[in-house]
């Protein structure tokens, strides 16, 4: 049984009477992070709209445009502002310290068809020019030079084994170590601003795998 499954309940057919751009809800166990997340036809909008369709600096949690959807690309790039009351992903910052990656080594993502749980690879600054991510990879190894790029662009180094709270997965370990060697795992990217710092942005990367666990929304 796994130590702290998935527990949200995420009624998506609610969410689009609201948006209909809903994708997904990404939520991180134990932290002050949990939002929906929309996909719109341009990366520009919902930097000022908020998933209700407000305009407000926060914005709203949304998805790179050029993906086709939500972890059906080699990587899903998923964009949030730093916010300075820590809203959105202002929290994301605190994963620059080792200690608070080894508390929260993971996070989840609710979709409509499932719910994925994301293991973190690297947390690492990166330069604004490199902002387009890519969101496809034309073989297994383009991927793992991606991912190995990634992670020696790391402030620390990952090894998710070191991790001071063992990976509440169960089962799902095994599916991580197999699959994660051979490149079948979706890469996720979360990006966002440095306060401070225009010129960067901080990037934590992760790589996801399906939970058998019973549905918990519909």
């Amino acid at each position: 049984m796994m130590k702290n499954p998935p527990s949200l309940f995420v009624d998506f057919d609610e969410l689009r009477k609201v948006n209909e751009d809903i994708a997904a809800w990404i939520d991180f166990p134990g932290q002050n992070i949990s939002y929906p997340v929309v996909q719109g036809s341009d990366n520009t909008h919902y930097l000022k709209y908020t998933f209700e369709g407000k305009r407000n600096a926060a914005g709203c949690i949304f998805v790179d445009s050029r993906n086709e959807g939500l972890l059906t690309d080699n990587n899903t790039i998923i964009y949030g502002h730093n916010m300075r009351n820590g809203s959105m992903f202002g929290l994301l910052k605190q994963y620059m310290e080792k200690d608070h990656y080894e508390q929260f080594p993971y996070f989840d993502l609710y979709l409509p068809d499932g719910v994925f749980r994301c293991r973190i690879l690297a947390c690492c600054r990166v330069p604004a020019k490199e902002e387009n991510y890519p969101t496809r990879f034309v073989s297994d190894l383009e991927r793992s030079q991606f991912v190995s790029g990634m992670r020696k662009k790391g402030t620390y180094s990952i090894d998710p084994s070191d991790s001071k709270e063992d990976m509440p997965l169960g089962g799902l370990d095994n599916a991580f170590s197999e699959k994660s060697t051979d490149g079948e795992l979706p890469l996720v990217m979360l990006s966002t601003c440095i306060g401070g710092q225009s010129k960067y942005r901080f990037v934590i990367l992760a790589e996801a795998v399906k939970v058998e666990t019973e549905l918990l929304f519909r």
